[in-house]
């Protein structure tokens, strides 16, 4: 049995006193390629931010490696895109590409290996571009810098939230492609979407949310069910073919 990660259980959050999520229990397990979908506003990069420690559930527990998290503290661990990375950096930031990938070391007071430095930068093509100024960048030039940034320290997660929203079609189908190799590396991947029509077989496990929990549970599954009139009919019905 593979180890759990991450377990989420009664977890419950409101803005302003509306409530966003409501009573959400799911895990991640060592290996797992988790995608979470849904319609806008239903939660779903709230529920990132939960688990990151930047918002405040109402109520509910969140445990990383089975520390509650309030007393977790190896966030080191952990690799975060967030929603449009590309649009937090404008023309002005000073930053080059090769300081921008080293400032996780620097945070966590870590040492950076450069083999895996290397290693990570010619995997996503960034080779050329160290010296360039983030400013400088493409949209896909950036997100590929982001990506490369919350890989360097060798995480044990990558959690991405709509990583490739402002990417033309075929950047996105390379970005996906560049997931699957991540996965089959060995790492364990949370990723929010709406292009489920490029998610790869990679993909083992679907989380459902528009502030419920819908469904959880592996994607075969999901998408028998999803054929079904009466399965969480706000969301479009997707085919084995799409996954």
């Amino acid at each position: 049995m593979n180890q759990t990660i991450l377990k989420v259980e009664h977890l419950s959050f409101a803005y302003d006193g509306s409530l966003v999520l409501n009573d959400i229990n799911f895990e991640i397990e060592q290996g797992d390629f988790l995608a979470i979908i849904g319609p806008n506003g239903g939660g779903k990069s709230t529920l990132i931010r939960c688990i990151l420690g930047f918002l405040k559930p109402i109520k509910g527990k969140i445990l990383w490696w089975g520390k509650e998290l309030k007393n977790f503290k190896e966030w080191y661990k952990l690799g975060y895109v967030p929603q449009r990375a590309g649009d937090l950096i404008d023309f002005l930031t000073p930053l080059t590409v090769k300081e921008f990938l080293s400032l996780p070391a620097k945070w966590y007071h870590k040492s950076l290996d450069k083999s895996y430095f290397e290693e990570v930068i010619h995997l996503l093509g960034l080779q050329n571009l160290l010296n360039q100024k983030l400013g400088k960048l493409s949209y896909g030039q950036l997100q590929r810098a982001y990506i490369g940034r919350s890989l360097i320290l060798k995480p044990e997660v990558l959690i991405l939230d709509e990583p490739s929203v402002g990417l033309d079609f075929f950047s996105q189908e390379r970005f996906y492609k560049l997931l699957e190799s991540l996965h089959q590396k060995g790492l364990t991947i949370l990723l929010i979407t709406h292009e489920t029509w490029l998610l790869t077989k990679s993909v083992n496990k679907i989380a459902c949310i528009n502030k419920n929990l819908f469904f959880h549970g592996n994607h075969e599954e999901f998408c028998t069910l999803s054929q079904q009139k009466d399965f969480y009919s706000e969301y479009h019905r997707i085919e084995h073919s799409h996954w």
